[in-house]
């Protein structure tokens, strides 16, 4: 919130924050003291707080939430707790949504940008993956509304050359489907980018990172095996916006590098598809 408050636009915005609610009766008070944090919170144009009681779990807080904003606005911009944004944040995100909205082939917005080689010869301050991010991003209603949450349409991976195409944004990408699709799994960035890629849409990514993610604490839900390849430094350089931008294949390949699983990732994911004790191996490695 501190930085987030550094915004220029913040005076200009309306805030509101979603609260899930405790997943047992320990938790309760760590949760009441993060929702407590937002009573005091000033300097936004609005804030609205919605908290719950009882606990949602990641998938349905997020799913609802932003259909709940969308009954109310024409985007929105989305940030989890655990997350640090440039002073330029949302000027980068407010613009990119006013020059993209009439482009159907960008899906998000996204303020999160891996560590990855940029080539030297590359004269754009920004770039187009097919993979959208979930650290700090934005979108517009009516993408948002044209997800089929139920990914009727995943049985299309069975074909290797689609499954091959939705994994150029990481090898991560099938695997992660087929976890949730097995009910192992909370989650629903999967859906959202499993939908642009149906959609064969773009995710709009600043050259450097508007995001650091600080989250990557023992107690995160869903901490990997190796998050500090995560860990970037947040840049307010100013952005020129190209409002007709095309993708780089160049970038592509060196982003999907950065997502695409190593050895024991891969092990990792196949334990978790088939209940073969990923949790209590996870906890004996940590």
């Amino acid at each position: 919130m501190d930085s987030l408050i550094n915004c220029v636009e913040c005076k200009d915005s309306d805030l509101i924050v979603f609260g899930d609610g405790p997943k047992t009766d320990e938790d309760k008070v760590n949760v009441d003291k993060v929702h407590s944090l937002f009573y005091k919170i000033k300097g936004f144009k609005s804030v609205t707080l919605h908290f719950r009681d009882e606990n949602q779990g990641l998938a349905q807080s997020v799913i609802q939430g932003i259909n709940a904003v969308f009954e109310c606005y024409d985007s929105v911009i989305v940030l989890e707790d655990d997350l640090i944004v440039s002073k330029d944040f949302l000027s980068f995100m407010n613009d990119s949504l006013a020059t993209y909205h009439s482009r159907a082939d960008i899906w998000s917005i996204s303020g999160y940008t891996p560590s990855i080689e940029i080539p030297s010869d590359y004269s754009e301050d920004t770039f187009l993956v097919q993979r959208p991010q979930c650290w700090g991003w934005a979108t517009w209603k009516d993408r948002w509304m044209q997800v089929d949450w139920d990914a009727k349409d995943a049985s299309v991976l069975k074909d290797r050359k689609q499954k091959k195409s939705f994994n150029l944004g990481g090898n991560d990408l099938s695997r992660t489907m087929a976890i949730w699709k097995k009910g192992n799994l909370d989650a629903w960035a999967i859906r959202w980018v499993f939908s642009a890629w149906i959609k064969h849409s773009w995710t709009l990514n600043p050259v450097h990172s508007k995001i650091k993610n600080v989250g990557f604490s023992n107690a995160a839900t869903h901490r990997g095996w190796n998050d500090k390849r995560h860990y970037v430094e947040i840049s307010s350089k100013i952005i020129t916006l190209n409002p007709e931008i095309q993708p780089d294949q160049r970038i592509i390949d060196a982003f999907k590098a950065h997502h695409d699983l190593g050895l024991v990732s891969r092990v990792g994911y196949f334990l978790r598809l088939h209940n073969l004790g990923y949790k209590q191996i996870k906890r004996f490695l940590r």
